[in-house]
């Protein structure tokens, strides 16, 4: 029976060493030939290099060299690609590079050489476009980021050491959004000098920029006084969530199945800024009940009831997604903003001390009556 076999394997052996046999190409020394038609498009901090492939039936790829900071650059394209992409560079400067086509046996074509001048790397514009505002506590850096580059913003200021000055970093922010921004908070209302420079992934540096600073006084308030408490015809429906995990400064969840909440302060003070942190989880950050839409309004006595007339409208503050992905997606910049840091919002200069808040919710990323957020800090100056 096995002679049998292997005399029924054996024509289709046969039959396979034919010409039409498939498989790897024989090792040869004969070079392929060069790519033609090359086009150069500069771009920030690099260079996409378009050209023609060689004929030759066992080509394999295209490999580009270049110089980066003084060290030599490789990047490689492969058989299926007619474009290769240059980046990781500085400030523009014109350097010649060499495309070479090489083929399945590892042999090379003769070089093409090209002329290249990237634009300037994106963080040189984005230093160049950031802009500085005095806020509570600090300041409020904000800047444009088109290309979506990975970039690192460091915040530097003056510390008193050892008897003199010495600059310390302050703050560091890490983001590839559209729109960046960032507050740098922790000090007190006196004039202060900051510094801040952009860093990018192939280590390219901005200038840093140096700016003058009057912080505005503020506090944050004493989250130990805060009561559950609502007035007439303002019931509560927290479905075992209760609104006291608003400010338990852990991850308790409060859920509500209103949009009407309130509570009391347990102290008077004039608002400066608002900040809440929102569930993490990725199904449920900036959907379903996470506030998109809100009003804070206040009261300094408690004779309030559910007409917004006994009331003094704080502030309307609107969620922001930095990554502005479809809804229900989000990336890491959106689980930063939304949940670790929380979002954050000034509220009016002008606005009278207040005791007891309503937080209303006009709307909410995934359209429902729910209401669902981890935890709400609050800064002010208290009144005695």
């Amino acid at each position: 029976m096995n002679k049998n076999i292997i005399y029924l394997i054996l024509p289709f052996l046969v039959w396979g060493c034919g010409e039409d046999y498939i498989g790897q190409y024989a090792l040869d020394d004969v070079p392929p030939g060069a790519v033609s038609g090359v086009s150069v498009e500069n771009i920030p901090g690099g260079s996409v290099i378009s050209y023609t492939v060689p004929a030759d039936e066992d080509f394999s790829y295209v490999k580009a060299v270049y110089t980066i900071n003084g060290k030599t650059k490789e990047q490689k394209s492969s058989v299926f690609n007619r474009k290769i992409t240059l980046d990781g560079f500085g400030k523009s400067q014109a350097q010649q590079i060499e495309i070479t086509a090489y083929d399945k046996s590892e042999n090379a074509s003769t070089p093409v050489k090209v002329d290249i001048q990237p634009l300037d790397a994106p963080v040189f514009e984005m230093i160049e476009g950031v802009t500085i505002k005095d806020d509570f506590g600090g300041i409020r850096i904000d800047w444009q980021n088109p290309f979506k580059s990975d970039v690192v913003l460091t915040v530097l200021t003056t510390t008193n050491k050892y008897g003199g000055e010495e600059w310390t970093e302050a703050d560091r922010f890490y983001s590839a959004a559209v729109k960046g921004g960032a507050n740098v908070r922790g000090y007190n209302d006196a004039e202060r000098v900051f510094g801040l420079y952009f860093r990018d992934r192939w280590d390219n540096f901005s200038d840093t920029l140096y700016i003058k600073a009057h912080p505005y006084y503020e506090e944050m308030l004493d989250k130990s006084k805060f009561r559950r408490w609502n007035p007439s015809g303002i019931p509560y429906n927290d479905a075992g969530f209760p609104i006291t995990n608003l400010w338990d400064k852990t991850d308790a969840l409060f859920a509500s199945v209103t949009n009407d909440h309130t509570f009391d302060m347990g102290q008077s003070a004039t608002l400066s800024r608002i900040n809440i942190r929102n569930r993490p989880e990725e199904n449920l950050l900036y959907n379903f009940a996470h506030p998109k839409k809100f009003q804070i309004w206040g009261s300094n006595h408690p004779n309030v009831n559910a007409d917004f007339g006994t009331w003094t409208l704080l502030g309307e503050f609107d969620s922001f997604k930095p990554s502005g992905l479809p809804f229900g997606k989000v990336n890491d910049d959106d689980y930063n903003y939304g949940f670790v840091n929380g979002e954050e919002w000034n509220f009016p200069k002008d606005i009278p001390p207040v005791r007891y808040i309503r937080f209303y919710v006009i709307d909410t990323w995934g359209g429902t009556l729910y209401t669902q957020v981890v935890e709400m800090t609050l800064w002010g100056e208290t009144k005695k």
